[in-house]
């Protein structure tokens, strides 16, 4: 499965932006058990995110895990800027690089939000894969919802191209995830990336 990458059309990593007039709600992961290699759910999961405009981490988080023996793969991206996303709509008309700003002023610098996809065999030839995003308390609060368009497209694909494959075995959307050391858990996001 090759997902197809294009620039986002609101600006991907650090310059992600989203309507200040855009829906509110929460972030929301998802968990599947599907037939396959957990690497390879671990890598369609990310290029997923990829498109919908996520940055990988280049803080060795996969290389940490499998140091501390984890059973899990995994892979960290990351999403929004804490200082861009404290703009208000003035500064934002003044601030940005564009040579008409009005349009962008009404568009708002995506808060800092980091999504863990982790994955892990449970039995031959299966795997469990679980997507799950955290918002920073760095950055604007007001907005923390705002990478969750972004997170539900790219939880779509994922389910989509399980299904399409005809490996997926189960599904399930996750408001909330427990500490129970998985790398999406918030305890070793906490722990690990110290990610607050």
């Amino acid at each position: 499965m090759t997902v197809v990458r294009t620039a986002h059309r609101d600006g991907s990593g650090r310059r992600a932006r989203t309507s200040r007039l855009g829906r509110r709600g929460t972030l929301r992961g998802a968990r599947w058990i599907v037939r396959s290699d957990a690497s390879r759910l671990v890598s369609i999961a990310a290029e997923f995110l990829e498109a919908e405009g996520f940055e990988r981490r280049a803080d060795g988080f996969a290389d940490t895990l499998d140091s501390q023996g984890s059973e899990w793969s995994a892979a960290a991206l990351e999403i929004g800027d804490e200082e861009g996303s404290r703009r208000g709509i003035w500064r934002s008309l003044f601030l940005d690089d564009l040579p008409i700003p009005l349009p962008r002023a009404l568009h708002h610098v995506i808060p800092p939000t980091l999504v863990i996809v982790a994955s892990r065999h449970v039995a031959k030839g299966v795997a469990e894969l679980v997507v799950f995003p955290h918002a920073s308390r760095r950055g604007d609060s007001d907005y923390s919802w705002a990478a969750g368009p972004r997170i539900a497209r790219a939880l779509e694909g994922i389910t989509a191209a399980a299904g399409a494959e005809g490996a997926m075995l189960s599904h399930e959307s996750l408001r909330a995830l427990p500490d129970d050391g998985s790398p999406a858990s918030q305890a070793v996001v906490r722990d690990v990336l110290g990610w607050l």
